[in-house]
């Protein structure tokens, strides 16, 4: 079996745990009938199995129902109107958090989650669908040892869907990124926007099965395709795997949208590995009980778990300097699941195993060191909840997080004891409950989507129950029970084409021709470090501090441009900074505010806070003689104003550099030589240094990359170009290059030159 199938078909079974189950086994007699507001004994439904009604006289009537090892409650509740209901369930879990399966008329509502207590607390399950007359409310066993007092049910009154928050939590995200956010939000509650997740590595029927089904049957194909950088970004044994080129294609060659997730594997045991050790995957996994892999570790300098996870992340961070250059964004969803069976002790990912604090700083660390550090302004994150009582404390904070996610798994039926067998059922359920339930959790602050599911639900369920699920994104057909798209346990062919068809389903050929398109520059005068933020106290009080944006002019130097074509001409100038700053600003011309153009720049300051950079003059006007270099803003400015600095960065050098090209007539070859304004030629001064800054590291890497991938916004020098080149010698800069620096910062190697010999 294909290794990533396995893992995820593993993940799926563990996920069973969150299912939902609408089977009613045997019962015996009883019957109750309630209006609408009022409330019910539990001890009055029907029971089978291992359910037992207990006396307290803590309890509402003196007596409760005690669910052990097996069971159902079944009630049948009269309401006089049909409609959508709030059901609040007063119960508790024995020994620690449980949760139950619940179904009303035999169709899933979502999952019942019940907190540990001394006594029974309320559990609000809301927009519960009921129709007038009799209807039956069921609550199998899943995990058992729980017990049950009452139920209250009250009209359902439904929300505006709606998120308070629509914009990109990262200020300087890219134009692409606000223009799809904007998006999403102008759809969100009126449409849903269908996605299908690609296979790992092909799987049995190669990665574009899913995509050929969908086009075949429905004539449409998704909107949103569904990546992972997982394997390739796994420093144990991960390579290029080519998601990169696709989601470029898919993006720019086909206006699509993609989303990303992280199935990162890490050492079963760290203690033998070694940083930049290449070992096979079966000694590797991203399951909570197979390694022993430290979490907190992964954000603590120092360690074995940071150097591997930084690795992870620079290896990531070239690839999205990749997309940002082409200026493609991604709904970026990593870390995700974290609570997995629900509480602190519930994950079954490695990322969520020592609970809901370390798994936020991670998150954080993960967030700062992409957003900050690495400079990938193209990400609009997401990130997964539960919903459970407890699943907030998972929850980052407003400023890290851009969309709240949930993977819906509610055909898997059953999680069968100490074997991780599930068993599957159709179930086309929209669980409206869960969506509204989410909604409220986080006060409506983030849209909310369905980022993994297995069934899609239905128009109609969809409609009805006005479920307003952002998008959804069905898993891969994986093979044998995991067949999410085809299997007709998931998803029948009626059902999918009724969907894709649909004026409710936004599909790829739906989406706006400006989709990508309608973005601006980021503000020169905000920041992520400036952005507001929130701190809950243990209290649950709530106090919101906010820094004030530090107000700067933008920094300006002048600069002669020469007169006529300036093809292969560029500015070269110099910034002198604050140490590993995310700059950005423009080179300015015009002869008036009428036809004033701005060419802009961004970059990253190396450890010593400089930042060399070129601009390409091609398309400057010929008889445009004077222009002036600007920056606009820095990541860093609020830091230097607390330090008393007023000036965080000056510009310190500006040059008109010309590369020109000349060529050597042989007998039977010609040689192309390249001289400039400052160098006849450029000699090696340190092999791998492609970014200038006296020192090899990944960040180098990324230069590369940035020029390969646009060679006009992110030129090397021709010093740097001479350094780059340093797997396979005189063949030129290529992503070779990138690679063998990769190589030697993860200790593959030992040294450079690498080669292909």
């Amino acid at each position: 079996m294909n290794r990533s199938i396995f893992r995820k078909a593993s993940a799926v079974a563990m996920s069973a745990a969150m299912a939902v189950n609408g089977t009613v086994f045997g019962s015996v007699s009883g019957f109750t009938t309630v209006a609408a507001g009022d409330s019910f004994e539990f001890e009055d439904a029907k029971i089978t199995g291992d359910v037992t009604v207990e006396s307290d006289s803590s309890a509402s009537g003196g007596k409760y129902l005690k669910m052990t090892e097996s069971g159902t409650i079944e009630l049948t509740v009269n309401v006089s109107a049909a409609g959508a209901y709030d059901l609040t369930f007063y119960v508790s879990g024995i020994g620690s958090a449980k949760q139950q399966t619940l179904a009303v008329n035999g169709t899933s509502v979502g999952v019942l989650a019940i907190p540990e207590a001394d006594g029974f607390e309320a559990v609000k399950v809301p927009g519960v669908t009921f129709k007038a007359g009799d209807n039956v409310v069921t609550i199998t066993k899943s995990w058992g040892w729980s017990n049950f007092d009452k139920l209250e049910i009250q009209a359902f009154e439904y929300p505006e869907i709606k998120a308070t928050q629509t914009t990109p939590c990262d200020s300087l995200a890219t134009k692409e990124t606000q223009s799809l956010m904007a998006y999403l939000a102008s759809v969100y509650g009126k449409n849903i926007i269908s996605g299908q997740q690609e296979i790992y590595s092909g799987g049995p029927h190669g990665l574009e099965y899913e995509f050929d089904y969908l086009k075949e049957k429905t004539g449409h194909y998704p909107a949103i395709r569904g990546f992972d950088y997982g394997n390739f970004c796994c420093p144990a044994y991960g390579s290029d795997d080519g998601s990169t080129k696709r989601i470029i294609e898919w993006v720019k060659d086909k206006n699509g949208i993609a989303t990303a997730s992280f199935h990162i594997n890490v050492p079963n045991k760290m203690d033998s590995y070694k940083i930049g050790d290449r070992i096979d995957w079966s000694q590797t996994s991203y399951n909570a009980k197979d390694n022993d892999f430290s979490p907190k570790k992964a954000y603590t300098e120092g360690t074995k778990e940071y150097e591997y996870y930084r690795q992870s992340l620079e290896t990531l961070a070239a690839e999205f300097k990749k997309l940002e250059a082409e200026g493609v964004p991604v709904i970026w969803r990593p870390l995700h699941e974290a609570e997995g069976g629900g509480g602190e002790t519930g994950s079954w990912f490695w990322w969520g195993k020592e609970g809901s604090a370390v798994y936020k700083e991670l998150w954080k660390y993960t967030y700062k060191t992409l957003t900050d550090d690495f400079g990938c302004h193209n990400l609009i994150w997401e990130w997964n909840s539960y919903d459970f009582s407890t699943s907030a404390d998972w929850y980052p904070g407003d400023e890290y997080v851009d969309i709240i996610g949930y993977d819906k798994y509610n055909c898997v039926k059953y999680l069968a004891e100490n074997n991780w067998q599930a068993s599957y059922e159709h179930d086309d359920s929209a669980i409206a409950s869960t969506f509204y339930s989410i909604m409220e959790r986080y006060d409506s602050a983030k849209m909310v989507s369905m980022a993994e599911n297995d069934c899609f639900s239905t128009v109609d369920n969809l409609v009805n129950d006005k479920a307003g699920w952002l998008y959804f994104c069905t898993w891969y057909d994986g093979g044998g029970s995991s067949n999410f798209l085809t299997d007709p346990i998931f998803n029948t062919e009626e059902d999918t084409i009724a969907m894709y068809q649909s004026d409710y389903c936004i599909t790829l050929d739906e989406l706006p021709a400006d989709l990508y398109e309608n973005g601006t520059d980021p503000d020169p005068s905000t920041t992520t470090a400036t952005k507001a933020t929130t701190t809950v106290s243990t209290t649950t009080a709530t106090t919101v501090s906010t820094t004030a944006a530090f107000k700067f002019e933008a920094i300006k130097k002048s600069v002669v441009l020469p007169k006529g074509d300036k093809t292969g001409c560029y500015v070269e100038f110099a910034i002198k900074g604050a140490p590993s700053a995310s700059l950005g600003g423009a080179l300015g011309y015009g002869t008036n505010a009428d036809d004033w153009t701005n060419v802009e720049w961004k970059g990253n300051a190396d450890a010593d806070g400089e930042l060399i950079y070129r601009l390409a003059l091609d398309d400057v006007p010929a008889d445009i003689t004077s222009a002036e270099v600007q920056v606009w803003w820095s990541n860093v400015w609020d830091a230097a104003q607390k330090a008393g600095i007023d000036q965080p960065c000056e510009i310190t050098d500006v040059n008109v550099v010309t590369e020109v090209v000349t060529t050597t007539e042989a007998p039977e070859t010609s040689t192309v030589t390249t001289a400039t304004t400052t160098a006849e030629a450029a000699a090696v001064t340190l092999l791998g240094d492609a970014n200038l800054d006296e020192r090899v590291s990944v960040a180098d890497a990324v230069a590369i990359l940035q020029s390969l991938a646009n060679s006009d916004k992110y030129a090397l020098k021709p010093q740097g170009k001479a350094n780059a080149d340093c797997y396979d010698t005189g063949d030129g800069v290529t992503a070779n290059d990138a690679s063998a620096i990769q190589k030697l910062d993860a200790g593959a190697i030992k040294q450079l030159p690498d080669s292909s010999k």
